[in-house]
């Protein structure tokens, strides 16, 4: 078997440059000499691609720097400048776009395992890991080859319902040697569920398929030039959208807005209403209770100020409670719940779900 050594793959001054300049980074994993690299949220902020960072998804190698497990290169969607001009004519390969995170087969002391795009201890590694070892421990990827997964699992839900489907759907490959990719029909001896590859003759064919109830989309592989492409389902898009951005301050906002839980509710899948009904109630409950107290405070205040009492009366008791602000609005016969709701904002990253980098 011929192998592949990662200067070969990519220059070796990009990759330092690079994981320097925080594009790539590097884990080691904990118990063997392998080294997994994985472009950052920071690569894709600023576009920073070019033959590093695009190689660098997922890619395993040793501490030798041998190529252990080669993923798909980075791919995009439909109509990104960096996707650049497509013979919508040339004959294609049209795979399901599952909806989880790439599971990356390679080897371990131990037999073969599977990382995530961006780790080899992630939740989902780790749950791949078990699935595999679990139903599919006879599995062998054929040689030189880099078998790739969907892991699925209701936990690991970003929108699509697979229906509680837990599991790992065959993607695909990637000869380690040449990079030439195997569609999941080009993967012998796995007896486990494939994502679905569709009857599709072009590119064309596929942009003009209908959208698909529940589905993310579809991977387009260019058969001659092998160029991969995404097509994603308008409807996924923005659903996508607003559950990947659901968080307790956004919850915050639109309940400060004026929306009720139910408005916040209605375009989101059943598993995230529980989250966002016990985040408002939460919020709701605790400016009732500040509004109580501030106006009890403040009546307490007045029933003790002497007669032909000022402002400066007032200040003086007022001064030492951390209700202060509020009760000079109650004062001024202004509405303290406005900056009552503020002084409430949580912090942006508290999530139903947390989302890794790992989604294929």
């Amino acid at each position: 078997m011929a192998e592949l050594h990662i200067s070969e793959l990519l220059d070796l001054e990009y990759l330092e440059a690079a994981v320097e300049g925080g594009f790539v980074r590097v884990q080691q994993h904990p118990t063997e000499p392998l080294f997994i690299y994985n472009y950052t949220e920071k690569t894709q902020y600023e576009d920073e691609w070019n033959g590093a960072t695009l190689a660098c998804r997922g890619l395993i190698t040793d501490a030798g720097g041998w190529v252990k497990a080669r993923p798909f290169r980075k791919f995009f969607n439909y109509g990104d400048p960096m996707v650049g001009e497509l013979d919508a004519s040339a004959k294609a390969v049209v795979v399901d776009k599952m909806d989880g995170s790439l599971g990356i087969l390679y080897p371990a002391a131990g037999g073969f395992v599977i990382a995530t795009r961006g780790s080899f201890t992630s939740d989902q590694a780790q749950h791949a890991t078990d699935v595999l070892q679990r139903r599919y421990n006879d599995f062998l990827p054929p040689e030189g080859v880099t078998v790739l997964f969907e892991i699925v699992y209701p936990a690991n839900r970003i929108v699509c319902d697979y229906g509680g489907a837990d599991d790992l759907f065959l993607l695909g490959g990637v000869d380690i040697a040449t990079g030439q990719v195997l569609g999941p029909d080009e993967i012998r001896g796995w007896a486990g569920p494939a994502a679905k590859v569709f009857n599709v003759p072009t590119l064309a064919d596929a942009l003009a398929m209908p959208p698909r109830s529940g589905a993310e989309g579809l991977v387009v592989r260019l058969v001659e030039s092998g160029q991969m492409v995404k097509l994603k389902q308008t409807d996924y898009v923005a659903l996508h959208k607003i559950i990947t951005g659901l968080n307790a301050r956004g919850v915050w906002e639109l309940l400060g807005e004026g929306k009720t839980v139910a408005d916040i509710c209605e375009p989101l899948p059943d598993e995230f209403h529980a989250w966002v009904k016990n985040l408002a109630g939460d919020l709701q409950r605790e400016a009732h209770e500040l509004l109580y107290d501030t106006e009890r405070y403040h009546e307490k205040i007045l029933t003790r100020m002497p007669e032909g009492w000022t402002r400066k009366d007032y200040a003086l008791e007022a001064s030492t409670s951390t209700l202060r602000g509020w009760l000079f609005m109650l004062l001024d016969e202004r509405d303290p719940r406005p900056h009552i709701w503020k002084a409430l904002r949580p912090a942006g990253d508290m999530r139903p779900v947390q989302f890794s980098e790992d989604a294929a």
